[in-house]
């Protein structure tokens, strides 16, 4: 499938444009912004590097929706807005929503692979990749356009995703205990790596996750932290 569509560039074109609103110009910046490293003989020939770009652009861009939209709220509520518009979960299921999955281009082999946020990854590529081509503006409206105004509902985004490492730290501070995260365990395989982490109250071991990133483990062991110590959910919302 994925062959296919790379090789018929007509089709690959109107599909990129349907998804981005814009029309491609460079297609191997499109290409590699799908292709995971899993998948490519160089660190540089991957989307690891348009993903990064891409990462800082819709964040510029959703701070920017932010500022503008609520203009009376403070730099606390338009960062927590922001962090959970933008955070791995909330990417990953919008890019599955628009579709990116099917153009991915992985090793199916590979243990290491967390297969879920791959799709997420591959959305800030693209981001990434949109930016490098048409430059800022461009990237921007398909930000608004193709991503914000059809899947992030503000009013929704205001009670979900919760944030279990800021809130677990707020509850170490309201009771006096002392909050770390540790890395037990880091594997790494060819460009990739495995961070197991740990939540450590003054010291003892209270939550673990695991992820290929160690920003997200610390939150997944931030909230197998918070589950284990039975800390009510709704009084940190």
């Amino acid at each position: 499938m994925i062959r296919q569509l790379f090789s018929n560039h007509g089709s690959f074109i109107s599909q990129l444009k349907a998804l981005t609103g814009v029309l491609p110009a460079n297609l191997r910046l499109y290409h590699l912004a799908f292709r995971h490293s899993s998948k490519a003989e160089e660190a540089y020939d991957s989307n690891e590097r348009l993903e990064f770009l891409g990462d800082a652009v819709l964040s510029a861009v959703i701070a920017n929706y932010l500022f503008k939209k609520f203009p009376y709220k403070n730099e606390g509520y338009l960062t927590d807005i922001r962090s959970k518009m933008v955070s791995r979960s909330q990417l990953t299921t919008i890019a599955h929503k628009m579709g990116i999955d099917q153009f991915l281009l992985y090793s199916t082999s590979d243990p290491l692979l967390n297969k879920k946020s791959l799709v997420g990854n591959a959305l800030e590529a693209l981001v990434g990749a949109v930016y490098v081509d048409k430059g800022f503006r461009k990237a921007e409206r398909f930000i608004i356009k193709k991503i914000v105004r059809p899947f992030l509902d503000i009013a929704e985004i205001e009670i979900s995703e919760f944030n279990y490492k800021s809130k677990l730290l707020e509850w170490a501070q309201k009771s006096g205990r002392n909050l770390t995260f540790a890395v037990k365990q880091h594997i790494r395989q060819h460009y990739r790596s495995l961070y197991k982490i740990v939540a450590l109250i003054d010291g003892e071991e209270c939550g673990v996750g695991e992820d290929t990133t160690k920003k997200n483990a610390e939150k997944m062991a931030a909230k197998s932290a918070f589950e284990r110590l039975q800390i009510p959910v709704e009084e940190y919302i």
